[in-house]
């Protein structure tokens, strides 16, 4: 009799560990799906996290490009205004050159006639005052009311009246600029026009021969009249000219101004102060 419920307490026991097996599974079950449930949103969070993060990044990046396109659009339009600009600046330039080219050649032609004309005017005024004299170291008022009665008269007295078998005759006569002030004041030069060519350079050829000229203890120097500029030409061969005069040359001066030199039975002529120079170096070199 013992024996039957002992194999009834068997069956029990078994029958509660397979419910108890049974209930474990369920509540894995139950684990596993909550879990999943919970990765499953977990997962559906950080895909929005990164597609908003990704659509940010888009507008964003759509923004800067647009922006950089807006500036690439400016800087075309500035670069194509500058082409058109500099486009212009070359044909300015080009057109200015051609205008500047025209105008030196105008500069450079005009140069040349102005320098011919002065050249024709210092010769017309130095053919105007071929025939007049210079006369310096008269005292003031000596001439008294008429300087022309007055020279006609002084000249063959000073020069020697054996030499003007005619009477001078003299065109015109007259003091140059202003009087200064005072007793002392050094007095002024007489220009006078002789009524011949040939007998103004008798006079001079005479002054040069009497040199020094005086008259009541007073100095007094001919020249011939040229024009300012023809004096400084010539003054230009004072220095080369002593050099060559010590050398044992004889110099001279011809109109306008060149340099005659005579060595020996040689003669040579200079219009250049320096190639004149250059000659009197191969002088003192000898």
């Amino acid at each position: 009799m013992t024996k039957p419920k002992a194999d009834k307490g068997k069956k029990q026991d078994k029958a509660s560990e397979e419910m108890t097996g049974q209930h474990v599974l369920e509540l894995a079950t139950q684990a596993t799906t909550a879990t999943e449930a919970e990765l499953a949103c977990e997962h559906d969070t950080g895909s929005s996290t990164i597609l908003a993060a990704i659509n940010n990044m888009s507008k964003t990046m759509n923004v800067r490009f647009n922006d950089l396109e807006a500036t690439l659009a400016s800087t075309q339009a500035s670069l194509l205004n500058l082409v058109d600009r500099i486009k212009e600046v070359e044909e300015a330039t080009s057109n200015h050159e051609g205008r500047l080219s025209k105008l030196e050649e105008t500069c450079a032609r005009t140069q040349a006639e102005n320098e011919a004309l002065r050249v024709k005017m210092i010769d017309l005024e130095a053919r105007s005052r071929r025939q007049n004299i210079k006369i310096i170291g008269l005292p003031e008022k000596i001439e008294g009311g008429s300087p022309r009665e007055f020279l006609m008269k002084f000249i063959p007295e000073l020069l020697g009246a054996d030499h003007f078998h005619t009477q001078l005759e003299v065109d015109r006569a007259h003091r140059l600029g202003t009087r200064l002030p005072g007793d002392n004041a050094r007095p002024r030069a007489m220009i006078a026009r002789i009524h011949y060519f040939h007998v103004k350079e008798m006079i001079l050829r005479l002054a040069r021969q009497q040199f020094p000229l005086r008259h009541k203890d007073k100095s007094i120097y001919i020249f011939p009249d040229y024009p300012a500029e023809v004096i400084r030409q010539r003054q230009a061969f004072d220095s080369v000219k002593k050099r060559l005069q010590d050398a044992g040359a004889r110099c001279g001066v011809l109109y306008p101004a060149r340099l005659r030199v005579t060595i020996g039975s040689t003669d040579k002529t200079f219009s250049s102060p320096r190639d004149a120079e250059v000659f009197a170096e191969t002088l003192q070199s000898h």
